[in-house]
This record gives structure tokens, sequence and C-alpha cells, in this order.
């Protein structure tokens, strides 16, 4: 099982893109939690998470996000093609690719 965690800064824009990442983690056949929260949350929710992806009109906090877990868990930003099409089988990929490479 994937557990993907995608923080924005309210977790309201992420929304949509967690529900195409769900919709296509089904006809996938991939076992996968999506979930968002708010930078704010993040470190009550994080480590629960395989991988965290950040949006990418929140990079900057890309950092912050790293020093929080410790480079515990691996943190990608969403392409911004990708975030703007709200294009979940690109992201949910990139996701799974994230946490595979690390578990290499």
């Amino acid at each position: 099982m994937y557990k993907i965690l995608l923080c924005c800064r309210s977790g309201l824009t992420t929304s949509k893109l967690v529900n195409s990442m769900k919709e296509e983690a089904i006809n996938q056949n991939i076992d996968a939690i999506v979930w968002t929260v708010g930078q704010h949350a993040l470190d009550v929710s994080c480590f629960d998470a395989d991988c965290i992806l950040v949006a990418p009109q929140n990079e900057y906090e890309y950092k912050k996000v790293r020093s929080v877990v410790n480079d515990i868990i691996p943190v990608g930003i969403i392409n911004c093609d990708d975030f703007t099409k709200m294009d979940g089988k690109a992201v949910l990929n990139n996701a799974v690719e994230l946490i595979e490479n690390t578990r290499l």
C-alpha cells in the first residue's frame, strides 16, 4: 500500500487532485491512500505518509517540509503542468516512483 500526502497552503486546491489520484489508483489497481493537508497541519499528519508531494504554488516550502520530516520521508514537488491539469494519473505515477526509488 502506498500512503501519499499532498501538501498545499490550505489543503483546498489539492482536494480535486486527490480525488483524481484515488480514481486513477482504482483504475490501475494500485492500493493507495491519498490525502491532503494544509501546510499548517503538516507536522501532525506527515509521519503516516510514504511520501509527501508539495503543491507547485508552495514550492518555497519544499525545504521546510524536508526539514520537518528530517529526510525520513521522501518529499517531491508536484509538476506545475500536472497540477494545472489535475492529472491524477501523472501525479500518482510520480508518487509511486518516488516511493519505490527510496525503497531500493
